[in-house]
């Protein structure tokens, strides 16, 4: 099977490819019950809208050979510390000092029967590329702490920053140096 990796922005049909991303986001996310609709668009548009809609050059996509979405990093090179649509974003402020050193930062989803495949490390190594290209110095993520993430951004290059409590239990800021 052929798999391709793009920048949102090089795909014609981007917008037909958010039925898959949205599958993606919500099948690959830590909480899975909402009260309302209201409450599903609220966790969709922080953690997935604002970076295809304000980081489309940033926001990476894989696509399998009949252009179906089969993973997407949705990525932003700019410190969210100094950006007003993060600031409902209260994780941030517990890791301003570490967004200094390393301003970008993603989020990554894989489709189930894609994982551990190696797309994951393909899809952050385009946006590592893409980062270095643009001077960035460095990448950090936030995850949780019990996260079976932390083992794949280990092997990915990324070191643990921090550990800080956050939503009811412990979350890990770690960082990548380009």
């Amino acid at each position: 099977m052929t798999i391709r990796i793009y920048r949102a922005d090089e795909v014609l049909n981007f917008i037909g490819c958010l039925a898959d991303i949205d599958e993606i986001f919500f099948q690959s996310s830590a909480r899975h019950t909402f009260c309302d609709q209201g409450e599903r668009q609220a966790f969709r548009e922080m953690f997935l809208d604002r970076y295809f809609i304000r980081h489309r050059e940033s926001f990476f996509v894989a696509l399998d050979g009949t252009g179906r979405a089969i993973g997407y990093l949705a990525g932003c090179l700019e410190n969210p510390t100094t950006l007003d649509h993060f600031n409902d974003v209260s994780y941030f402020q517990c890791i301003a000092d570490i967004c200094q050193d390393y301003p970008a930062h993603l989020h990554i989803n894989v489709s189930e029967p894609f994982r551990n495949l190696g797309l994951g490390t393909q899809l952050v190594e385009r946006f590592a590329d893409w980062t270095r290209l643009r001077s960035v110095k460095g990448i950090q993520i936030v995850t949780s702490s019990t996260s079976r993430s932390i083992a794949f951004y280990k092997r990915s290059g990324f070191i643990e920053l921090r550990t800080f409590p956050w939503n009811s239990g412990f979350s890990v800021c770690m960082g990548r140096r380009l």
